[in-house]
């Protein structure tokens, strides 16, 4: 079978998944920003001590439970506490000193909701592992893709030039043609390296555990009938021991995981939304149990764990990088519809000829 065939039926028969794929895509790159433009209120700059005191007020309240804080922008400004209150998941947007902004039910798509539910399907169609799975190797079938229509529009020696230029002319299928092989010679190699980061992101569980980079996590020990410490406590532990670093996600503890887990930012780190230098503090005592600076990591941690995320949504490159994303994101879609409209037109022209 010619490789222009395989190219051709391997397009039309994932065409659907791929172009849902760019969409979703396209509509989270800039999911932060669009959601935090619609809250109003203080943008005030993250203070510990009052955010720590907050989380301690709301831990206090009857029937709330905290499961994690997670900040909402790239400025680590305004941060999202997820709990439980009265057998339902809440998210309360608060700036950096702790001060309420939005308080939302988790279970709508108002209120910034769409967003989480475009993400969960862009990663896995809401369909958990399987879903992953299904995606990361729809994702191997779109770099063969690639690849199969790279070698069909690479230009003889002397033609570069001319392919990379936009086509003339005025018949449909040359110009059809000319559009598709020129836009994937432009984008075809960073779009490339864009879906290779996200097929491992689909398959990052088993590849993290071959190449021994997940962070580690302190053994867990009894502690049911122990006292917490609070979580501002935990909280002003973590930021003592890197000064100048802004706060990403805190994990609350559990009967299972008795400690705090706390993600920070710190200077030095792969550029990202949230940082990955993690400490984990004993929620018995404020003993540090466990410390992994994202800067210090070995090679294949820091590939698995703090460059290949980044380098898929396109934070690695600060807003440039994103919007690099966004335009590989329409790009795809621009490229599967010259195509489709390329095989119809010449399916067309065929049964006219046909007839005649």
């Amino acid at each position: 079978m010619q490789i222009k065939t395989i190219h051709r039926y391997i397009s039309l028969v994932f065409a659907a998944l791929w172009v849902f794929q760019a969409a979703t895509g396209c509509l989270i790159v800039f999911r932060w920003e669009l959601d935090d433009a619609g809250v109003a209120g203080s943008r005030a700059a993250f203070q510990a001590e009052r955010l720590g005191a907050r989380l301690d007020s709301l831990a206090a309240q009857p029937d709330t439970h905290i499961s994690s804080v997670w900040s909402a922008n790239d400025s680590a400004n305004r941060f999202d506490i997820f709990y439980s209150h009265a057998d339902a998941d809440r998210t309360l947007r608060v700036d950096g000193q702790g001060d309420s902004l939005r308080d939302r039910r988790n279970d709508t798509l108002s209120d910034g909701n769409i967003f989480d539910r475009l993400s969960e399907l862009h990663m896995a169609l809401m369909l958990g592992d399987t879903g992953r799975a299904f995606l990361g190797l729809s994702g191997i079938l779109l770099l063969t893709n690639i690849a199969l229509g790279l070698k069909l529009a690479w230009p003889r020696a002397g033609q570069w030039i001319k392919a990379l230029r936009r086509p003339k002319g005025k018949a449909a299928v040359p110009l059809l043609y000319g559009w598709h092989r020129m836009l994937g010679l432009w984008m075809a190699v960073p779009a490339f390296i864009t879906i290779s980061a996200g097929v491992l992101l689909a398959f990052d569980d088993g590849l993290e555990g071959l190449f021994k980079a997940a962070i580690p996590a302190p053994a867990a020990s009894a502690s049911a009938s122990e006292t917490w410490i609070k979580p501002s406590a935990a909280l002003t532990t973590a930021l003592a021991q890197y000064p100048g670093a802004t706060l990403s996600g805190f994990s609350m503890p559990d009967s299972d995981t008795p400690w705090y887990k706390v993600r920070l930012r710190v200077k030095g780190e792969m550029p990202r939304i949230w940082g990955l230098t993690t400490i984990y503090i004993s929620a018995q005592d404020g003993r540090t149990l466990s410390n992994y600076d994202a800067r210090q990591a070995h090679a294949p941690a820091r590939f698995m764990l703090d460059t290949i995320y980044p380098l898929h949504t396109g934070q690695i490159g600060g807003v440039t990088g994103r919007i690099v994303q966004l335009l590989i994101g329409l790009w795809l879609m621009t490229m599967i519809g010259i195509g489709i409209s390329l095989w119809w037109t010449r399916r067309r022209l065929m049964k006219k000829n046909i007839v005649r």
